[in-house]
């Protein structure tokens, strides 16, 4: 089962002391097959303000663990996390890899793929939902297909869901997420765009769930 862990971050100097080690347990957990794909999440400034890990885990307690072993909870350096068993339905693993960047040198800026996370939650009008949902899956696969939409899939309690961009700018990813019928239709009530910089792959776990 795949799990998301959206993370924000409370103390920027604990984080900056625990990256090494964050970053080798990062590592482990890829090669032991519990680690999909993650990095931070940038605000309007390039500033790292949390992250988003995707986790391959037999369980929510499992993945919680990871989360609780992780060196930046160890550091008391994070303000939340959340945790979402996650469906993927969408992803373009050629557009990741390129996006991928496998290291803390630059400050992100050595790819010229950049990806804006949608990580969404829904109203709790599920007719609303279904409704829309036809017309949301047609134009996930029109951005697919157009190498613009990089990661897609609902929550498991179809409460929410992330939807990954490839855009040049900001703005640009935030007029795919309005064009959304999703967005159009209401089933959007809370959306947080955010860049996320992608430190680390295992393209053998992101498989589609349906």
């Amino acid at each position: 089962m795949k799990f998301l862990n959206f993370v924000k971050y409370k103390d920027l100097n604990k984080i900056a002391g625990a990256r090494a080690a964050h970053f080798a347990y990062a590592d482990r957990l890829r090669g032991q097959g519990n680690l999909a794909i993650g990095g931070p999440l940038l605000d309007e400034q390039d500033r790292r303000i949390g992250l988003l890990f995707i986790y391959e885990a037999v369980s929510r307690d499992a993945a919680v663990g990871f989360v609780e072993d992780d060196p930046f909870t160890l550091a008391k350096a994070l303000s939340s996390y959340e945790i979402n068993e996650w469906r993927l339905r969408g992803v373009n693993v050629d557009l990741l890899a390129k996006a991928n960047r496998s290291g803390d040198q630059d400050g992100g800026k050595n790819t010229k793929i950049r990806l804006f996370a949608n990580y969404a939650k829904y109203g709790d009008d599920k007719s609303r939902l279904a409704t829309a949902r036809p017309a949301h899956w047609k134009y996930d696969q029109s951005l697919k297909s157009a190498a613009k939409l990089a990661l897609a899939g609902p929550f498991a309690n179809e409460k929410g869901g992330l939807f990954v961009y490839s855009a040049a700018r900001k703005e640009q990813a935030l007029s795919y997420r309005e064009q959304d019928p999703f967005a159009k239709e209401g089933v959007f009530t809370d959306c947080e765009l955010l860049e996320w910089l992608i430190e680390g792959i295992n393209p053998d776990l992101l498989t589609s769930d349906f």
